[in-house]
């Protein structure tokens, strides 16, 4: 009976997760959010993109590419140089020092400062290889796997997390490297890339940490906490990088 009961539980989530899925592509398509097509500037723009805001990491990463058109003369440039660049996108000593080991580590590697190798690979090997880089993350390992190689993963940041955990699909409120993975799991595989970029949307525009926008949000039906006041405990949280 147990396992009926789990088989059912987890039959409802699937059937509830295509209908999350199917109304948020309704409304945002399949963004990209300005992730680009290459693994490797991607995964600079990754890193870039670490406890800031998008319009800062944004405009950080066009005037790197301006700047430094080379991931050549990023590997090679002045520390104070390269964290003069940083600067806007925040912990400019920290990710300018990430950005030219993971450069280095990748030519060492691979004779050259590309990662187009990586297309050919399964997806276990790939998660492996990117998170083997210096200060490279899971999470970041498999937004590469999305954006750039066009796997089917669903990484759990922290909107996806909150959204997620609103909605009474997160394992539990509490975020750790093996809830959301768990969370992952149980997403059907067909629903993950979506998933993760429409939620991700929603996060930033309707469903944010502090006053979510529950009155005009179209999962509204669907999540238990939108029925709650508008200063729930639940919808008043502090926002944490994952």
């Amino acid at each position: 009976m147990k396992t009926r009961k789990s088989t059912a539980v987890k039959a409802a989530d699937a059937k509830r997760l295509a209908e999350i899925e199917r109304r948020l592509r309704s409304v945002y398509g399949q963004p990209r959010h300005h992730n680009p097509p290459d693994p490797l500037d991607d995964l600079i723009f990754l890193v870039l993109s670490r406890m800031t805001q998008e319009v800062k990491y944004l405009r950080t990463y066009e005037l790197l590419r301006r700047v430094m058109p080379t991931w050549g003369v990023v590997r090679d440039a002045p520390a104070d140089a390269l964290e003069g660049l940083l600067q806007d996108a925040g912990l400019a000593p920290t990710k300018s020092r990430q950005i030219q080991a993971i450069l280095k580590e990748i030519e060492a590697r691979e004779r050259a400062l590309d990662l187009s190798r990586l297309r050919a690979l399964p997806d276990k090997e790939v998660e492996a290889y990117l998170a083997s880089l210096p200060g490279v993350a899971r999470k970041t390992a498999r937004c590469v796997m999305l954006y750039a190689l066009g796997r089917e993963t669903c990484p759990v940041d922290t909107h996806v997390w909150r959204v997620m955990r609103r909605l009474g699909l997160a394992p539990d409120r509490s975020w750790s490297e093996s809830n959301a993975r768990k969370l992952e799991e149980d997403t059907p595989h067909s629903l993950r890339s979506s998933l993760h970029v429409t939620l991700v949307a929603h996060g930033r525009s309707i469903c944010k940490a502090r006053r979510p926008l529950c009155a005009e949000c179209v999962l509204a039906a669907l999540c238990s906490t939108a029925a709650s006041t508008a200063r729930n405990p639940a919808c008043d949280e502090q926002e944490h990088d994952v």
